[in-house]
């Protein structure tokens, strides 16, 4: 069970693209696409930028409070898109006013040039998808929680934990909910729920992606969860978390479109 708080909207916006020169980007593109986005946002409103690239306004206390879908490519390889979702309307709402003062309709994502043929925004509601999510995994006994981007946990140590640990990614979404002032789920509650939770599959593999010099570790692949055993209220509970991270990615460097996240019900057939 969780409590709710009265919130503002939160808003995804989409960028439509076409490419029309250079090569398209290879690997994870988070960070180059985050970079596009920046320079777009800089061109009308440099302080909002620079709060975006920050994360945090100390002087008007204020968190940018975002998450990147990184650039994806339709099966034609000429249309794209990427996501930008904010868990705060006024940092959405300026964002958007920003881009649309923009004079710049072409933006570089790596060596590939991109015409943005439009600009999709919608609403984002947690528990809309975390009820669609019950829906779908009502008859399945497992689920399968997919991580497409490297994804890694930050500690309080300061180490990172490059395997899918879910008591992090669900303490990180508990705390998120917090935050943004959306939810409040107790956290023995969490603890209560990972304990009744167990693996019946994992496929990952390591990944490092460079940004200038500096490297970050993390992982991409899937993991099997078994959720039998859950009371209704939990798989309830369970299901706002994961929507949560649907949403807004898991993990650390969400920003730069680490910790991509889909849940589906767990298919019988073999993985490759």
């Amino acid at each position: 069970m969780c409590n709710r708080f009265k919130v503002a909207l939160m808003i995804s916006i989409r960028f439509n693209l076409e490419q029309v020169g250079g090569e398209a980007p290879s690997g994870f593109t988070g960070f180059v696409t985050r970079a596009s986005f920046l320079q777009l946002v800089k061109e009308a409103d440099p302080a909002l930028s620079t709060l975006l690239h920050g994360g945090y306004d100390a002087t008007k206390r204020m968190r940018s409070f975002y998450s990147l879908k990184p650039l994806e490519y339709s099966a034609s390889k000429q249309k794209a898109w990427f996501e930008v979702n904010f868990k705060l309307s006024e940092v959405a709402r300026s964002t958007l006013e920003s881009l649309l003062k923009a004079t710049k309709k072409q933006l570089m994502i790596g060596s590939a040039e991109f015409l943005i043929e439009s600009l999709s925004v919608k609403e984002l509601e947690p528990r809309t998808l975390s009820q669609t999510l019950e829906q779908e995994l009502e008859s399945a006994d497992s689920l399968d929680l997919r991580f497409k981007t490297p994804t890694y946990f930050s500690t309080k140590s300061n180490f990172k934990v490059i395997l899918p640990n879910l008591l992090l990614m669900f303490m990180n979404a508990e705390n998120d909910m917090y935050i943004a002032r959306y939810a409040s789920i107790p956290r023995k509650h969490v603890f209560n729920l990972r304990r009744k939770l167990g693996f019946t599959g994992v496929q990952v593999k390591s990944e490092i992606v460079r940004d200038g010099k500096k490297l970050y570790p993390g992982f991409t692949g899937w993991v099997k969860v078994r959720w039998k055993e859950l009371e209704q209220n939990e798989r309830s509970t369970l299901c706002l978390l994961l929507a949560w991270g649907v949403l807004f990615n898991v993990g650390s460097g969400r920003t730069a479109g680490f910790g991509v996240l889909q849940v589906e019900p767990c298919k019988k057939a073999i993985y490759k």
